[in-house]
């Protein structure tokens, strides 16, 4: 390929950058490869003239090769130059993201998810509780009343940057995956651009695709997003929503520090995007901090929650909170496209557990703890050879397996256990040596698991 040509397959991801230099191109260079830009086979141009082409130096263009090899997307042989290796170019799995969460027959640690209802407090609803339900019909498209103010009281702001959350700014949803949905329907224009963590919950991608959008994926660090990279991306694609998983990260495990959480929120008040914070797991947070990122944007953001991590996914129960104008208008998408609203038994059930939520939570937190702990320990004895990213709260640890993640999670499958392969977490659906482990299970069971992987 042609200095030239070269250029013009990445360009869509290179933009003027205060960032590292090495790490910006060779997150051009994977995105032009993941979306097909630079095809399987691809040939790379002579390393002095790509640099001279870049206007960067050659150390750096041999460095950012050296990168791009190690992770398998480059191939070199000394005398030919290097080319973009087969199977790279990115391919959304046929199997839906849920599909892979299907463990039946297997010790389940592919599922972040609690292993059955059994914290949940005791709650009863009668009929009399239906007769008492406004309006009579039962149809309540954006939510009960009474549940929909909880769930405002509960997200009021730590500072004075926007006022607390109102009655009209919350809709119930079946969940925090309906309301992403439901938000990308509404919110993102088919065809454009949606920045995510580069590694987050795969279900949401799923959904960006099924609505015709493309997903940018932001590279993250072990304290979350790269701000540098974050603002080039902001500046290069336009997303129409960026969306971001906040406090508890998602498949990772991890907080972003207080310093970093700044910095993103001061890039994003300046953004033209509207950004959308998953809070599904910050209730889970291991040492609670205050929600930096939410109370920094204020009503700039769109807030999701939901209480199927912190009590049960059965219970099918989350929430949108948004602006009037936002809320109008995902409502209104939710009636041509999706639904009439929420159950009215579940949201009853909700507001039985949410009486009993600070409780609850805090057993949860310090079983979760126990839990996390053992399974850490436990893997650095048996596979001493993994690097375990920290774990700051949530169900999961994420594990780097020193093979194919997708390999590794059929191998165990054959075994008995289902693991959740770091592929499916990624933006860019790419093979990744990571695993996703939920420890939210007894601990005999944990133990049972490793057992069968040897």
């Amino acid at each position: 390929m042609q200095d030239t040509q070269f250029v013009k397959a990445i360009a869509p991801w290179l933009s003027p950058t205060d960032g590292p230099i090495r790490a910006h191109l060779a997150l051009a260079i994977r995105q032009a490869i993941g979306t097909g830009h630079l095809p399987a086979g691809t040939r790379l141009p002579p390393e002095r003239s790509l640099a001279a082409a870049l206007h960067v130096s050659r150390p750096t263009i041999s460095a950012v090769v050296e990168d791009l090899r190690a992770s398998g997307m480059l191939t070199s042989r000394q005398g030919s130059g290097s080319w973009v290796t087969e199977g790279h170019t990115q391919r959304r799995p046929t199997v839906p993201f849920v599909e892979l969460l299907q463990a039946s027959g297997s010790i389940d640690l592919a599922a972040a998810t609690a292993p059955d209802a059994s914290l949940l407090p005791p709650m009863r609803v009668e009929n009399s509780d239906f007769l008492g339900v406004e309006p009579a019909n039962g149809l309540t498209p954006l939510g009960m009343e009474q549940l929909r103010r909880n769930i405002a009281d509960r997200h009021r702001y730590d500072s004075s940057h926007s006022p607390d959350p109102t009655l009209d700014q919350v809709i119930m949803t079946s969940g925090a995956h309906h309301a992403l949905g439901l938000i990308i329907a509404a919110c993102a224009q088919r065809g454009s651009s949606i920045l995510v963590e580069e590694t987050t919950y795969g279900g949401l991608i799923d959904m960006i695709h099924a609505n015709g959008c493309v997903p940018v994926g932001v590279p993250r660090d072990d304290d979350g997003p790269i701000p540098e990279v974050l603002s080039s991306l902001l500046r290069t694609h336009r997303p129409s929503l960026t969306i971001l998983v906040s406090s508890v990260h998602s498949p990772t495990g991890t907080v972003s520090s207080a310093h970093r959480t700044h910095a993103l929120a001061k890039i994003l008040t300046a953004a033209q995007t509207q950004v959308v914070l998953d809070e599904t797991y910050a209730d889970l947070e291991f040492s609670p901090t205050t929600r930096v990122l939410a109370n920094e944007l204020g009503n700039k953001a769109i807030r999701v929650g939901s209480l199927s991590k912190t009590l049960w996914t059965g219970l099918r129960t989350g929430w949108i909170i948004a602006s009037p104008t936002i809320c109008t208008d995902i409502a209104r998408r939710r009636f041509q496209q999706f639904d009439l609203g929420p159950s009215i038994p579940s949201q009853l059930f909700a507001l039985q557990a949410l009486e009993h939520f600070d409780v609850v939570v805090q057993k949860r937190r310090a079983q979760l703890i126990d839990r996390s702990s053992w399974l850490t320990d436990a893997l650095a004895v048996k596979f001493p050879d993994w690097s375990l990213s920290r774990v700051d709260g949530g169900l999961a640890l994420w594990a780097e397996v020193h093979m194919d993640g997708n390999t590794f999670a059929k191998q165990a499958s054959e075994r008995g256990v289902a693991v959740l392969p770091g592929s499916a977490c990624r933006a860019d659906g790419q093979p990744t040596p990571h695993i996703r482990l939920c420890f939210d299970r007894p601990i005999d069971v944990l133990e049972a698991a490793l057992d069968r992987l040897g």
